[in-house]
């Protein structure tokens, strides 16, 4: 009686030993999933976290980038300004030089200040030769121009477009050069030297007033112009240049 008591006892002890060990299976392995996902979790955690560090250096090199643009843009416009100052100042210069001057006037472009001369004051009807009377008026042009050694001079030279008929000229783009180089030549004979000096013979290209008919006679149209570009300026094309740079 005894022994087969005791064998119950171990039988059920057994068998809730067996029971524990599959309860204490199921629970590992439960374990061992977590522990997985936990895994890659902390994978993931760590492939977001060098993603993030990658963009945040990213990010800085962009930050420096901008500020060193920021930069070269500030000194950009510092440079435009100083330009816009020296180009006014030039302009009141010029208009103090040719107030009380008949058909001449000084016109601010985007190229810089203009002497514009009508041409009835400089030449007669289809001629390239100087009036005398415009040479009092050049040469207070000429005296201007003397001490400004740096200074770049550009004489241009337009007309309309009314075909030339009764002159030796070709054309009247041969006759805008002319009478552009009249103007230059008479400078250099008062001293201003000729390296600094060019021409341009625009004919009827650029005309300062557009007739409805083409070849309608057009006064404003007939002139010559001085561009001076003040000593030490830049184009704002080769400021640009250096900012891309």
């Amino acid at each position: 009686m005894l022994k087969r008591t005791v064998a119950v006892v171990v039988g059920i002890t057994l068998i809730g030993l067996t029971g524990c060990c599959g309860q204490l299976q199921k629970e590992n392995q439960s374990l061992q999933t977590k522990l997985v996902e936990i895994e890659d979790a902390k994978e993931k955690l760590l492939a977001e976290n060098e993603t993030l560090k990658a963009h945040g250096e990213t990010l800085q090199v962009g930050l420096v980038e901008a500020r060193k643009e920021a930069r070269q843009m500030a000194q950009l416009v510092g440079e435009l300004k100083g330009e816009q100052g020296k180009l006014l100042e030039q302009r009141l210069e010029l208009e103090k030089l040719v107030k009380g001057l008949s058909g001449i006037t000084v016109e601010p472009r985007n190229e810089g200040n203009f002497i514009v001369m009508e041409s009835e004051i400089l030449f007669a009807s289809g001629k390239a030769e100087l009036n005398e009377d415009a040479k009092a008026s050049l040469n207070r042009i000429a005296d201007y121009l003397l001490p400004k050694s740096a200074l770049e001079i550009r004489v241009d030279g337009h007309t309309d477009a009314v075909p030339i008929k009764h002159s030796p000229w070709q054309d009247n783009y041969q006759l805008a050069a002319m009478r552009a180089h009249a103007v230059m030549a008479y400078l250099v004979e008062k001293g201003v030297p000729s390296e600094r000096m060019y021409v341009v013979g625009f004919g009827p290209n650029r005309p300062l007033v557009q007739p409805e008919d083409p070849l309608e006679p057009m006064a404003e149209n007939r002139r010559v112009e001085i561009l001076l570009v003040p000593e030490g300026i830049r184009s704002i094309s080769e400021i640009l240049e250096g900012f891309e740079r």
